[in-house]
């Protein structure tokens, strides 16, 4: 009998001491560092255009550095009600962290939240969400892209006169709100129109071709992105106003660089697309190994004009 009572003791022993440590594995297991190559990011570019190949192309390259996979969900054009869908499935996914195009609105600040709640980290890219628990931002400042580029064209032309502003979404707000604060130093320059463009910029050479028919006084033209920036030139070029109106753009396209060197275009201001995705990749690897990471990473933005260019 008393052989059976040792043996139960015996046992019950053993078996505790297997519980605690399966308990003991349990409670160590979140401190576990993963591997590089165990993360698998997702990347939600605004659509499908050079610039944000190139963008596509830094992360590319910064995740094989670090060996890690990287999904990309995209549509040609931009539709919002679309792209917020697509950064919800990345966050149903599971995967270990968003890099993703956003706007400065309350849509995108709802998924933003939705997606650090489940402790996925989310960068925001372009547009910063200034409302939310995005883990950073990388990009342009875009308030200090609206104020030099109004600074540019407004003393371009004598600090006087009538402009106009194509702009690619009406949410880039901030942008917008750095060419008014600019104005204001300077009250002899009356913003006459601002135009925006559709979704799929089909519009866009109907829009600036009105703005220049219907303003015979204007002297200068604000153009947000290089789409535009490019359009703009050929308006000038068909309706015969070219050095009549000034165009401060932005982006480096072949054509825009053309277009510069030849006088059409003022000049533009450029982004480094390439070197903003290596820098959200290389900000999500800082969030997950639990280092420290700035709440804003602006890029560089570069002013050239046709002293700058140079034929090839």
């Amino acid at each position: 009998m008393k052989k059976y009572i040792l043996l139960l003791i015996i046992t019950i022993t053993l078996i505790t001491i297997s519980l605690n440590a399966n308990r003991m594995e349990e409670d160590t297991s979140h401190n576990v560092k993963l591997r590089d190559e165990d993360y698998h990011f997702i990347f939600v570019p605004k659509e499908k255009n050079e610039y944000w190949e190139e963008i596509e192309k830094g992360i590319l390259e910064e995740a094989e550095k670090r060996n890690v996979s990287i999904s990309i969900l995209s549509d040609k054009y931009y539709d919002k009600k679309n792209h917020i869908s697509k950064i919800d499935r990345a966050i149903e996914s599971g995967c270990d962290g968003i890099i993703a195009f956003t706007l400065n609105d309350s849509e995108y600040s709802r998924i933003i939240d939705r997606s650090t709640s489940m402790d996925i980290p989310f960068i925001a890219v372009e547009n910063d969400v200034l409302n939310s628990t995005r883990n950073s931002y990388v990009g342009i400042n875009n308030y200090y892209a609206g104020v030099k580029m109004a600074d540019k064209l407004f003393n371009t032309i004598d600090k006087s006169g009538e402009v106009g502003v194509i702009m690619n979404n009406e949410e880039n707000n901030l942008r917008l709100i750095g060419i008014y604060d600019e104005k204001k130093k300077f009250p002899l320059i009356n913003i006459t129109k601002v135009a925006y463009m559709d979704a799929k910029k089909i519009n866009t050479y109907k829009i600036i071709e009105e703005m220049v028919l219907e303003n015979k006084h204007i002297k200068g033209i604000i153009c947000n992105d290089e789409y535009s920036t490019y359009i703009a030139g050929q308006v000038l070029v068909r309706l015969n106003k070219v050095g009549k109106i000034k165009i401060i753009g932005m982006g480096d396209l072949t054509g825009i660089q053309r277009f510069v060197k030849k006088g059409v275009i003022e000049g533009v201001y450029i982004k480094n697309p390439e070197n903003i995705g290596m820098e959200t990749l290389d900000i999500l690897m800082k969030v997950k190994t639990g280092e420290f990471v700035e709440n804003a990473i602006f890029s560089d933005l570069i002013y050239f004009d046709k002293d700058d260019v140079y034929e090839e």
